[in-house]
């Protein structure tokens, strides 16, 4: 995998830690000030997107070090520790958001103000936008942590729309339509925090790679000169990388120093896609009825 894709990535979530430190701020003087328990959830929602950014931006950088005598893979595996800890904080926000929403509920909460309702409209645009364009890089350069804030923009984008209807339910009558809106949003919260557990959880069991990518390294293994087909491929994902162990077929008489040679051409080539760390390639030996 490029440096450059990892930069893209470091910036991607660097971004995303700003802009939800500035949201937080705003959503919480907002919401005390607008007397919105909607907003002051969403709020809390945006401060565990700062602790959560922190997580992604330490993961990246701990998976962007190179291999050492410890770990002859690298360390791509901390996007996945970051990812749990993401998943973490979500739960214990939308824990502690429902908690508040349901005694909101109970007190019926005074009415919120036309303040509270424009910030969460507001705060809804960019989180929207930060999602689809993270959604986008994620594909690109294949990293979860940048998928898992993706999914946490998505659900905060979600988070601000409900608090704004529940705010404008609560001005036109509806009592209780803020903390209504509180609870769902802590609901939205707990929802985000589970499938970015899934996403991390799978990622430490080493799953292959997408089709698309094992049919790109296939097409580039069979293409090398020498070979005469490809036999077995194996492929791990590992953090936004993938591993690769491949078993190719070559003429049966050639010497073993010419079938080591194309066995490192098939590396070479391979390890030259965009996403592929590292490749193990095995040599054997084309049957009788497949010589030229």
């Amino acid at each position: 995998m490029s440096t450059e894709l990892d930069r893209r990535n470091h910036q991607a979530a660097t971004h995303n830690l700003l802009f939800n430190l500035l949201l937080t701020v705003v959503k919480l003087v907002a919401g005390v000030m607008g007397r919105s328990e909607a907003l002051i959830a969403d709020g809390v929602h945006s401060g565990a997107d700062v602790l959560s950014s922190i997580a992604v931006v330490i993961g990246l950088a701990g998976a962007g070090r190179p291999p050492d005598a410890g770990h002859h893979y690298g360390h791509a595996k901390a996007e996945a520790i970051s990812q749990n800890v993401v998943a973490v904080l979500l739960l214990l926000a939308g824990m502690e958001v429902a908690n508040t929403a349901i005694s909101g509920i109970a007190r019926a909460s005074s009415k919120p103000s036309w303040l509270a309702l424009a910030v969460a409209l507001a705060a809804m645009l960019p989180k929207a936008f930060m999602a689809i364009s993270q959604r986008r890089l994620a594909r690109r350069t294949g990293s979860h942590a940048v998928l898992a804030a993706s999914v946490d923009n998505r659900v905060d984008a979600a988070s601000s729309l409900i608090a704004a209807s529940g705010i404008l339910a609560s001005r036109m009558g509806f009592v209780s339509g803020d903390s209504i809106a509180a609870l769902v949003v802590a609901l939205l919260v707990m929802w985000g925090g589970v499938e970015v557990f899934r996403t991390a959880a799978n990622d430490l069991m080493d799953p292959a790679a997408d089709n698309a990518t094992e049919a790109s390294i296939h097409s580039v293994a069979a293409a090398v000169q020498g070979v005469r087909s490809v036999s077995s491929l194996r492929t791990r994902v590992n953090g936004a990388g993938v591993l690769v162990d491949l078993e190719v077929e070559v003429d049966r008489d050639l010497s073993l120093v010419a079938a080591h040679d194309i066995a490192h051409a098939v590396e070479d080539a391979v390890t030259q896609l965009e996403r592929v760390r590292g490749a193990t390639v095995h040599v054997n030996p084309a049957r009788e009825d497949e010589k030229l």
